[in-house]
């Protein structure tokens, strides 16, 4: 009798551990299941257009019964031989399967675009394939040159030619950075170092700088902007001198 019992002590055990075995295993797949992320957009392509960098997807497939994207969000980020940068979300919860970015490129450099689909606040499918396009190639400024006057450092600069070997970019105007850093009281370049810029209008060919001090050193460089390209500067066009005025 006491050999029976304890035989059947035993099976209990043995049936009890199965079934948690049992139990545990349903909670892994449960979580394994949960964890995973919504369906991703597909098909994600990217064309280089007069107005912007334009794409388009294909939205996810989805199960019966599951719930559609709320959105999307774009992420972009420039690549290069030297390193790729970090990618950036430039446009959230767009509601269609395509969009246009008018995010500024530099002219002839590649840049990556990646699509991911919004389901809610709280659940974001993983990124799709990314695509990559090249910004069109645009003519710079030329010849900038620089005088000290008595009100400012004027800027001067040759509108860039504008020959086109892929699509037509409108020139929409120039960006002048300027950098400036104390020569007098704090003679280590670059010690005190500021960097700002301005915009001019497309049809500008000069400039003058009238927020200059007599005690700082600026230099500037110029680009030219079409839309959502940006020039290169033109080569040897970063002039300094000391400023004009006082603080």
């Amino acid at each position: 009798m006491t050999h029976l019992v304890g035989h059947q002590v035993r099976r209990a055990g043995a049936l009890a551990l199965a079934v948690a075995a049992l139990l545990v295993g349903s909670l892994i797949a449960t979580g394994v299941e949960a964890s995973d992320p919504p369906p991703a957009p597909t098909g994600l392509s990217a064309t280089v257009a007069t107005g912007g960098i334009e794409l388009s997807w294909t939205a996810p497939t989805l199960d019966p019964g599951e719930d559609a994207p709320t959105g999307y969000d774009v992420e972009m980020r420039k690549t290069s031989a030297a390193g790729d940068s970090d990618w950036a979300t430039i446009a959230e919860d767009v509601s269609d399967t395509e969009y246009t970015s008018t995010e500024l490129l530099m002219t002839e450099q590649t840049y990556e675009f990646r699509v991911s689909a919004v389901y809610s606040e709280d659940s974001t499918s993983g990124p799709s394939d990314s695509v990559s396009v090249t910004a069109p190639g645009v003519s710079k400024p030329g010849s900038l040159t620089k005088t000290r006057t008595t009100s400012g450092i004027e800027l001067a600069w040759i509108a860039p030619t504008l020959s086109w070997t892929g699509i037509a970019l409108t020139l929409s105007g120039y960006v002048i950075e300027r950098d400036s850093w104390y020569t007098i009281s704090h003679p280590e370049l670059g010690q005190d170092f500021t960097s700002d810029e301005h915009s001019v209008g497309s049809d500008a060919t000069s400039y003058t700088d009238i927020s200059t001090v007599d005690s700082r050193t600026y230099g500037y460089s110029i680009y030219a902007v079409y839309g959502y390209v940006r020039s290169n500067t033109q080569d040897g066009d970063f002039v300094f001198l000391q400023g004009v005025g006082t603080e």
